[in-house]
Parts: C-alpha cells; sequence; structure tokens
C-alpha cells in the first residue's frame, strides 16, 4: 500500500497521470488529505528483483519571484 510522503496517508489516491520508464509503471498522484503530489514508481527490474518507491514533486514557485 502506497503512504503519502507528506502526510502519511494510506488509502484511494486521485491520479493525475500514468506512463512507463525504463521498467517502471509511474503514477502521479495526489493525496486527498493534505493535497501533496508525488510519483509513485513501481515494476520489476531485468534480474527480477521488485522494486518500488515514492518520490515528492516539490512545489512550483509562482509569480517573478522578486
Amino acid at each position: 500500500m502506497v503512504k503519502c510522503p507528506y502526510c502519511g496517508f494510506e488509502g484511494g489516491f486521485n491520479v493525475l497521470k500514468r506512463w512507463r520508464f525504463r521498467f517502471y509503471d509511474v503514477e502521479m498522484s495526489i493525496c486527498p488529505k493534505c493535497g501533496g503530489k508525488f510519483n509513485h514508481y513501481s515494476g520489476m527490474s531485468p534480474r527480477g528483483r521488485r522494486s518500488e518507491y515514492v518520490v515528492r514533486i516539490k512545489p512550483r514557485p509562482v509569480g517573478g519571484g522578486e
């Protein structure tokens, strides 16, 4: 089960987008509790090892930055 890397929520996430990266299936998700965005990578390596991890997506700054 996937946990939100921001608040630790486990449950149904809103999937924004899905794609394939090398041997990983990637899902960009958003947490319904805190609104944090993250990518969930899962897949089987060519050597037969199961790999799964979560990467936070940093919020982008809005405006000119002055």
